[in-house]
């Protein structure tokens, strides 16, 4: 479904909130990563992609900023983060990926969702939520709490995929565990519902991925569900263009299956080096450079989006 005020798309009908968390707590990582806790090609990958992701983190933290990533997953995230002399921790819905973080990798790693998260108030430098909010029930109610975490200045990156993206054939756009599906503007409007203010938005390379950073401030109160005037149709016109046709003759869907067998040659050579996901991490932290701080603006890499 659209929503003609702001453009979001979202899921209807969809799961009632016991089936959501019952598939997340058991179900969703064996469902799509056919394990119950994550091999060694599993923690490799997520180390990288953490790699990546540590790249617009690190301008962004103090050294040893307080961060929590929601929605941990491996830890590989956590784990580097501690590496770099920060104290960060997570929170897992998915029982077998947070019990491998806290015995495997031996970083602190709550078990469950919003709901159950035990976190002091205004005890935060930094709230991570990678791929997350396009699978919560509330977001705007998340990112309202993860606020609540935050210390004054404190900030929340939220990144999620891109709606308007491109990259993918247009029968993969949207996943059956996604309730949400976010442009720039819709996911800048959750923040300010929630009474976050908006430090920049932007997109990732491919267009694949969008991204908010958001700021924590005694100022900023909750804004009004407001209309997002012409985002409906901006969405609407992407979502008609993008027919099978029209990406077939793209460079994306031949491009993209001699990157995924690049990138799975790589990863074969790299982790015969390693028996253990906890060594290999250490390994890829030890690659991350440390450029400077405090600079709250998207890499040379990202183009913004506008909101």
């Amino acid at each position: 479904m659209l929503c003609e005020d702001c453009g979001l798309v979202f899921s209807d009908p969809r799961p009632n909130t016991n089936q959501i968390d019952d598939f997340y707590r058991e179900g969703y990582r064996v469902a799509y990563k056919q394990a119950w806790q994550p091999r060694l090609k599993h923690t490799y990958r997520a180390g990288k992609v953490a790699q990546e992701r540590m790249r617009h983190l690190v301008p962004l933290l103090a050294p040893e900023s307080s961060v929590l990533d929601f929605g941990s997953g491996g830890g590989e995230l956590v784990f580097i983060l501690r590496e770099l002399g920060h104290e960060a921790r997570g929170i897992e819905p998915n029982i077998g990926y947070a019990e491998y973080s806290r015995d495997v990798l031996g970083i602190p790693v709550q078990i469950g969702g919003f709901a159950e998260a035990q976190v002091e108030p205004r005890s935060l430098d930094l709230v991570t939520l990678f791929h997350v909010a396009e699978h919560l029930e509330h977001p705007v109610g998340a990112f309202r709490q993860a606020s609540q975490w935050l210390r004054e200045g404190g900030l929340l990156y939220v990144e999620v995929p891109n709606v308007e993206s491109q990259c993918i054939w247009p029968s993969s756009r949207f996943h059956q565990a996604h309730l949400y599906n976010f442009n720039a503007a819709t996911l800048a409007q959750a923040g300010r519902r929630a009474g976050l203010q908006v430090v920049t938005t932007f997109t990732s390379e491919d267009g694949g991925n969008v991204t908010a950073i958001f700021e924590n401030t005694e100022t900023c109160t909750e804004a009004a569900s407001e209309p997002l005037p012409g985002n409906a149709t901006r969405v609407s016109h992407i979502l008609r263009k993008h027919t099978a046709l029209a990406h077939a003759v793209t460079p994306h869907p031949y491009v993209r299956p001699l990157q995924k067998l690049r990138r799975q040659w790589n990863e074969r050579q790299a982790i015969a080096h390693f028996t253990d996901g906890k060594s290999l991490l250490q390994c890829l932290a030890r690659e991350i450079q440390r450029p400077n701080r405090h600079a709250i603006h998207p890499t040379p890499t990202v183009k913004l989006a506008q909101v």
